[in-house]
């Protein structure tokens, strides 16, 4: 983190751990060069928090990374949503790659500005998710319309896309420690799965960028209004899969029919959802 960041024109930074699993994250508390803290002006003399977030090797190619940068950079200038921003190096890059000594491979790495808000995780309510249905059915309507820019690459989230290595995983190495029975049932969920986006076709309408991992832990609450972050696994994909994905952490929960009818009410206020997809989820 500190190699790659000597890329930046952030000034002194502190790095805290914030995560080491898929990714490795780390907050970055910079500070003004002194050279501009003695100008005396307040602004030079604030602080500014960004994250940086070191890939893992081999999960995603620099160009993969920087597509997920630009599909950030649209929803903040076109959709207006509160999502982190990325920063650039002084060359004007989006990603760089740092290489220690004693570290085998070189890493890519991304800064993206701090996005503010607090989880609300078991206190969430209906009224929290009917913002947070509007927030995701604002970004599908941004993905309906999206044009990819020449180069443009994500990872699909559709059937043969699940049976890949998408997820970041050996599947045939975490098939081999199931036992036949649950094999058996894993064959029947995936057939059922692929009869269900055969059925919904790949249309505008229900299928492009999705973020693939909104549940709880990656929206966050700031005034009321909803801030999304970690859209690490971004792709293309099923506007329902987001749904699904917003839905199953709160499947325990006692008052998830409230959760889920004011999640789906507040995204029919913003974007179209029939009862026929709702049947889907």
């Amino acid at each position: 983190a500190e190699t790659a960041l000597t890329a930046y024109d952030l000034g002194e930074v502190h790095l805290t751990p914030l995560m080491h699993f898929f990714n490795t994250t780390f907050r970055i508390d910079a500070y003004p060069h002194s050279s501009e803290a003695s100008q005396g002006s307040s602004t030079a003399c604030k602080r500014e928090r960004y994250v940086i977030r070191i890939h893992r090797p081999g999960s995603q190619d620099a160009t993969t990374i920087e597509s997920e940068l630009l599909w950030l950079l649209a929803l903040r200038r076109e959709a207006g949503l509160v999502v982190p921003e990325p920063v650039s190096t002084r060359d004007g890059a989006l990603v760089t790659t740092a290489s220690v000594t004693g570290v085998p491979e070189p890493r890519d790495c991304v800064v993206l500005r701090w996005v503010d808000g607090r989880f609300l995780r078991s206190q969430l309510g209906t009224k929290e998710l009917e913002r947070v249905g509007e927030f995701m059915a604002k970004l599908h309507r941004h993905a309906e319309g999206f044009v990819a820019p020449p180069g443009f690459f994500r990872k699909r989230w559709d059937y043969e896309g699940l049976r890949s290595g998408v997820l970041g995983t050996d599947l045939e190495q975490s098939w081999a420690h199931l036992s036949r029975e649950d094999r058996a049932l894993l064959d029947a969920v995936g057939e059922r799965v692929q009869q269900a986006m055969h059925a919904l076709g790949e249309g505008r309408e229900v299928f492009g960028l999705i973020h693939a991992d909104f549940y709880e832990r990656n929206y966050l609450f700031s005034n009321g209004e909803v801030h999304a972050i970690d859209f690490d696994g971004c792709g293309w994909g099923y506007y329902l899969f987001d749904i699904g994905v917003a839905f199953s952490t709160l499947l325990a929960r006692p008052d998830y029919p409230a959760l889920r009818q004011a999640f789906l009410e507040g995204y029919r206020r913003v974007r179209p959802f029939s009862g026929t997809h709702e049947a889907f989820i």
